[in-house]
């Protein structure tokens, strides 16, 4: 059983976390601090799969050839994403302060940088910043909510949660993460959105890459705010292995783990969706009957990033033909006679179309105020197989217009 405990990252024994105010943006908490009490340990990541990558993300897999990471540094307000070698040398830099202060190798901290796109870090601000953190650095809930807050661009809150649960031997283990992810979210990592992952789990680098990439594949990369895949999404997860259970590896996997750490992604994706710029709904879209796992995975993936299902769910209109749209250009093999779509919130649920037929002008009515609510779930059923999926999202409103239209002026 998956049980939810207070706080996010400094929640797991053995990590310290902060954030501090180093002046990247314009006010508030803009550079997070994670170490590991035990120094380098197993870590592992998942990177955006945009061409053009953010220079943090390619020194950040530099430093995980050897599976380990004794800390993480990230900053918010400037992406360091296509500025060239400077860029490169200005993410190392940073690597190599933290790892003087911390009395660790450069090779031992992972890089990260969300924000504006084709800017240089302002390395000064950067460098007073990582000494003020190191100086902070703390496993309390309060510094852990810090560390969170300050990878925050457009989003409007943290977003951190941790779970215990029981491994298979008997051993109790926890699990703590942080995210951010508000505007430019349509991951597809192999992976603007962060997201950091830490447990005192006994693991090996390799079983915890496993482990998140499963995860990732039915959380983080089934989100879509805009269709829009960053240059810097980066997945990043350590095990320092203080819960002394038997070692979890590639080839001896712990599926009570894979659980804690499914509810974990699961719902950090689903605060992504909820905080999506300007958003007003969080929308699910639930695809069953699929003939595999993958039609199930690209049907739900292009209703909920579709533009015109995401204006229809901010105008509270249950128009079910854009759902049809989306699901007969999305590639997936079905026979539209056979196609069932529902709508479901607080109010309820309405099935508007059975097996390729309207139902009543009643259900779309039902469907209507079922739309009113923040949480909106569509359903489908595509009649070809067993498989299912669900994606998350929200609407696409005014405000996101407004937002994207002057976010580096």
């Amino acid at each position: 059983m998956v049980s939810i405990i207070e706080g996010g990252l400094t929640s797991v024994p053995g990590f310290r976390a902060t954030g501090v105010e180093a002046g990247i943006k314009h006010g508030g908490l803009d550079l997070l601090l994670l170490s590991s009490d035990k120094g380098p340990i197993p870590a592992a990541a998942l990177f955006t799969s945009n061409l053009v990558k953010g220079s943090p993300l390619q020194i950040t897999k530099e430093h995980l050839q050897n599976g380990k990471l004794g800390a993480v540094v990230a900053n918010s307000g400037c992406a360091n994403a296509y500025t060239g070698q400077q860029g490169i040398q200005d993410a190392r830099e940073t690597a190599e302060l933290v790892a003087e202060l911390l009395d660790i190798n450069p090779e031992d901290v992972g890089v990260a940088s969300t924000g504006p796109i084709g800017t240089r870090l302002p390395m000064d601000r950067i460098k007073e910043g990582i000494k003020k953190a190191v100086k902070q650095l703390s496993n309390s809930w309060e510094d852990g909510t810090k560390a969170a807050e300050a990878i925050m661009t457009t989003d409007t809150c943290p977003k951190e949660i941790a779970v215990e649960l029981e491994l298979e031997d008997g051993t109790r283990t926890t699990i703590g993460g942080a995210t951010k992810g508000a505007g430019m979210i349509h991951p597809d990592l192999h992976a603007t959105m962060l997201a950091f992952i830490v447990t005192d789990a006994s693991m090996t680098s390799a079983g915890l890459r496993s482990a998140l990439q499963k995860s990732a594949d039915n959380s983080f990369n089934m989100v879509s705010i805009d269709r829009d895949t960053s240059t810097n999404d980066m997945a990043l997860a350590m095990a320092n292995g203080l819960a002394k259970n038997d070692r979890i590896t590639k080839k001896h996997p712990s599926k009570k783990f894979q659980k804690g750490l499914d509810f974990i992604t699961t719902e950090l994706a689903r605060m992504i969706a909820r905080d999506g710029e300007g958003a007003t709904h969080l929308l699910e879209v639930h695809v069953e009957g699929a003939e595999n796992r993958k039609d199930a995975r690209i049907a739900a993936r292009a209703v909920v990033g579709s533009n015109l299902v995401k204006a229809a769910v901010f105008g509270e209109d249950p128009n079910w033909g854009r759902i049809v749209a989306a699901l007969g250009y999305s590639g997936v093999s079905f026979d539209p006679s056979k196609l069932s779509i529902g709508f479901k919130s607080e109010e309820g649920e309405s099935l508007i179309l059975l097996r390729g037929k309207t139902t009543s002008e009643e259900n779309l009515i039902h469907a209507e105020k079922i739309m009113g609510e923040e949480e909106v779930r569509i359903n489908i059923d595509l009649g070809a197989g067993k498989e299912h999926s669900t994606a998350w999202g929200c609407d696409l409103s005014k405000e996101y217009v407004e937002i994207n239209s002057k976010y580096i002026t």
